[in-house]
Order: C-alpha cells, then structure tokens, then sequence
C-alpha cells in the first residue's frame, strides 16, 4: 500500500531534478577574437574572429567587406578603456541577431592577451 506513493514520490524527484538540469544548462555562445574597432561614442568594441595582423589597421568597413571573416561581433555595454585595439579575448553571450556583424551583450570578456 504504501509502495506506491513512495514510487509516484521517486518519480516526481526525478522529473523535477532534470526539468531543473535542463532548465539551467548553459547554452552561451563563445567567441574568440581580436579587438579590431572600439567605439567610444556607443560603447562598444568590434571582435573578429582569426583576424590577420596586415587587417588590424584596415578600416573596419573594408575588412568586413572583404568577406575574408565570418566571425565578427560588436559588442555593446562594454567599457571601452579596458580594451585596446589588438587584444585577443574570448567573449561569452546569450544570443546574437542576425546581422553582420552580429551585435550582442556580452555576459563575460576575458583577456587572452594584449
């Protein structure tokens, strides 16, 4: 008799316990890149991924163009006097549009190298 709360209990736990699993999992998208532009005036840098050294003082308009990088973000929200241009970070963020380069709110910068 009492078999079968204790059954319909277990089963509760589980479903509930990976609901929560599932319902946590990060699913943040990762990129990491060069710091090509900073943008004092909208705080905000410009990422590209694999970018070539010989592009880093190109203007951004012209490496975008160029469609040698399909990995390129601009971030928003940022403050701008941690960066220069040439840093390699790697950036953590929810989601992107589909722009390009896509713009998004990072959720994590960190430094790779300056």
């Amino acid at each position: 008799m009492f078999q079968k709360p204790r059954t319909t209990i277990k089963w509760t736990l589980i479903f509930v316990f990976l609901l929560l699993v599932t319902a946590c999992n990060k699913n943040d998208e990762v990129l990491k890149g060069i710091v090509h532009t900073i943008d004092l005036e909208n705080k905000r840098i410009l990422v590209i991924s694999e970018l070539k050294e010989e592009d880093l003082n190109k203007d951004f308009k012209e490496v975008l163009d160029s469609g040698e990088y399909s990995q390129a973000i601009w971030v928003s929200k940022v403050t701008t006097s941690k960066y220069k241009k040439g840093d390699q970070i790697e950036i953590s963020y929810d989601v992107s549009d589909d722009s390009f380069p896509a713009q998004v709110t990072a959720k994590k910068i960190t430094k790779i190298k300056n």
